[in-house]
């Protein structure tokens, strides 16, 4: 599902050719009623940037969510990074197939990360947030680490779905740890 919120530029623009053809046909014929006919559109321009600039989408809920938890993981604050995730949230190794790990799991793994695996560096590669439905979005997210633990810049990709809570709060409630360097994660790295 894609909200037209997520893309108003291709709206905008299609509106900004129809004005503009309709501009041009008022030239044309010499027509101030075609001439001020070609305001609609460029109204309708105005009126979805608006819509879109106080609409936030699913995507961007998500993407907010999973921007939190990143900057969290970095400075090394598990109790900020563990508030990202709902209560029955799970773990899952290379594909969501895979039998999942519970949330005891995915605390254990931040509390690493304010010492074993402290983050020395982070950077994002892509961000890439999709709306799947009114309460629902998944990111795919790429990045480039180093922690302590590790030796040197190591890239990650993970996907993760991000779901509207019954108490209106957006959290992450699965997480699939695709690829560790070139490799399927394994378990032992958390």
């Amino acid at each position: 599902m894609n909200n037209f919120a997520e893309h108003p530029w291709t709206i905008g623009l299609s509106l900004a050719g129809v004005a503009g053809i309709i501009f041009l046909v008022g030239l044309r014929l010499g027509s101030i009623k075609w001439l001020l006919s070609s305001i609609l559109p460029l109204l309708g321009i105005i009126l979805t940037i608006a819509i879109s600039w106080y609409w936030i989408t699913p995507a961007e809920h998500a993407s907010i969510v999973i921007k939190n938890l990143v900057d969290a993981a970095v400075a090394g604050n598990p109790a900020a990074a563990k508030a990202c995730f709902s209560r029955d949230a799970t773990i899952h190794m290379s594909a969501p197939e895979q039998p999942g790990e519970d949330r005891s799991r995915i605390d254990s793994a931040f509390d690493s990360f304010a010492n074993r695996h402290r983050i020395e560096s982070n950077d994002i590669a892509s961000l890439t947030a999709t709306t799947i439905s009114e309460d629902s979005a998944t990111v795919d997210l790429s990045c480039r680490t180093r922690t302590a633990s590790s030796y040197g810049t190591v890239p990650t990709r993970w996907s993760f779905e991000v779901a509207l809570q019954k108490d209106g709060t957006w959290r992450i409630v699965r997480i699939i740890w695709r690829t560790v360097g070139n490799e399927r994660p394994s378990l032992s790295l958390l």
